[in-house]
């Protein structure tokens, strides 16, 4: 056999090799994906016997090991494992308060501890649970005595004005859950929290599974909470910006809420926020930042839309020929 040939079947035997070892790779590569989450069929039940319950608990386990770790892409890793499980197959209702139940007590522990990316990458786990333990967790979580870190608000405010899913919730789980997102919004000291807490109230307003009690408790609570933000921007018991949390909540209820409510729900919200829109109009307007001078002027703007648009005409309105509210701005991103 000439070299030539023996080289030839070398460089073949060697590429055939090398091909072998890519699949089972890929083949390993693919178990270990598998692994990382848990499977539909585990999800998709409606209870927990003692086998599943074993196998959950390993995997509840592994993520929570990987959620405490110093290595960030061991934290990311270990919050994806369960975020995915929740978000990116079919999950039946019935398991994920179970599932919730065995998760939530090691979700709390990272949550308070003194690493706030760690506690971050839990909150978005929290989030994805979606179920009536899991918001109430979120809703403790806007509150600044709970929670000192503002930026972790924000993540738990987020997820409660932005659900992924309509959840049951009985009366009493919704009020109370209401009762404390109003609480912290009136109390809040940083506007996207209080914004993002607003937006909450709007977001349970409208919610297809909350009770309409709650629905209508929802209502009162965002022109409770709305009045007496203005009220303390006027006594200057909380800073101008604050403004800016007005602004978004008024202009978000009008996008959002608005074209899901019923003509009746509507119209008694805007009857019951006239004197806030007048108190709103009459704030004084500081001088500067030229930024902050802008969004009284973007408010007063909203205002006047609504004014005009719901409340005949009362207040000069300013939101052009559309009659259409301002847009509403966007939270700068946290760093």
């Amino acid at each position: 056999m000439s070299i030539n040939r023996i080289i030839i079947f070398g460089t073949i035997a060697s590429i055939m090799v090398l091909s072998l070892e890519t699949v089972s790779s890929a083949r390993q590569a693919g178990t270990k994906l598998q692994d990382q989450k848990l499977s539909e069929k585990v999800t998709q039940s409606t209870t927990i016997d003692p086998t599943t319950k074993a196998e959950v608990a390993k995997f509840i386990a592994l993520s929570i090991a990987k959620l405490n770790s110093v290595d960030p892409s061991d934290v990311r890793s270990g919050r994806e494992m369960l975020v995915s499980s929740m978000t990116t197959q079919q999950v039946n209702p019935a398991f994920r308060p179970l599932f919730a139940a065995m998760i939530l007590p090691d979700l709390k522990k990272i949550i308070s501890s003194p690493s706030a990316f760690n506690a971050t990458n839990a909150l978005e786990v929290v989030k994805s649970l979606q179920c009536p333990d899991s918001i109430v967790l979120l809703a403790d979580q806007t509150v600044m005595k709970n929670q000192p870190n503002a930026s972790l608000r924000l993540v738990a405010a987020g997820g409660l004005a932005t659900l992924r899913t309509s959840i049951d919730l009985t009366s009493g789980q919704a009020d109370g859950v209401l009762k404390t997102i109003s609480s912290s919004a009136a109390k809040e000291a940083d506007w996207m929290v209080a914004a993002y807490d607003i937006q909450a109230l709007c977001t349970f307003s409208t919610s297809p599974k909350v009770p309409k009690a709650s629905q209508a408790f929802a209502r009162t609570a965002f022109v409770a909470t709305l009045g007496s933000i203005v009220l303390q921007i006027r006594k200057g018991t909380v800073k101008p910006e604050m403004i800016r949390a007005v602004n978004r909540s008024l202009a978000i209820y009008m996008r959002d809420q608005v074209p899901l409510a019923s003509q009746a729900d509507v119209a008694s919200v805007m009857k019951a926020l006239e004197q806030t829109l007048k108190e709103i109009k009459s704030l004084p307007v500081p001088s500067e930042p030229d930024s902050l001078v802008e969004a009284y002027a973007q408010v007063n703007k909203t205002v006047g839309t609504i004014q005009k648009t719901f409340l005949g005409g009362k207040g000069s309105a300013s939101g052009g020929a559309t009659g259409k509210p301002a847009t509403p701005p966007s939270p700068p991103a946290k760093k």
